[in-house]
């Protein structure tokens, strides 16, 4: 009987089509506070962490390795479009998100979802926060929210 239940079981689970996994429940945690400057950033340990949860980076361009987020996934009620890590051998290290949303929009939400507040650093396009993460605006239609430290050498 038990033989007949775990076959019948096995050839449903094969019918069922292949479900997307979400982003993992530890992303807000583990990368917000990264990108809010609250925390190291170690390269190494962020591309383990998008790999294991994105697959491997779809372009490495501008000393970063480039992650696509699931589809509408979103970080502080807006949307994101790319995530980032800068690669072993950048003599920086960051990560950073790209928002669907424009600066005003991104910028008014991190105020009233995580009570960051960003000013302008250089001119109105170049936005940063006391903890020295930075909110720039991105080809005018989008923005970008990233923290950089520089790397100590040993």
């Amino acid at each position: 009987m038990a033989n007949k239940f775990f076959i019948l079981l096995w050839g449903l689970l094969g019918a069922v089509p292949a479900i997307s996994v979400a982003a993992p429940t530890t992303f807000e945690p583990v990368i917000g506070s990264a990108l809010l400057c609250n925390d190291q950033i170690d390269p190494v340990y962020f591309k383990d962490y998008l790999i294991r949860f994105y697959k491997y980076p779809y372009k490495t361009e501008g000393e970063a390795y480039w992650f696509k987020p699931d589809p509408a996934q979103r970080l502080y009620d807006l949307e994101l479009t790319d995530i980032y890590v800068s690669t072993e051998s950048s003599r920086y290290a960051f990560m950073g998100v790209i928002f669907k949303e424009k600066l005003d929009t991104a910028r008014k939400k991190m105020l009233e979802n995580r009570g960051v507040s960003y000013h302008p650093f250089s001119g109105d396009t170049v936005l940063r926060s006391a903890q020295g993460s930075f909110l720039i605006d991105f080809d005018k239609t989008k923005t970008k929210l990233y923290c950089v430290k520089h790397r100590v050498t040993q």
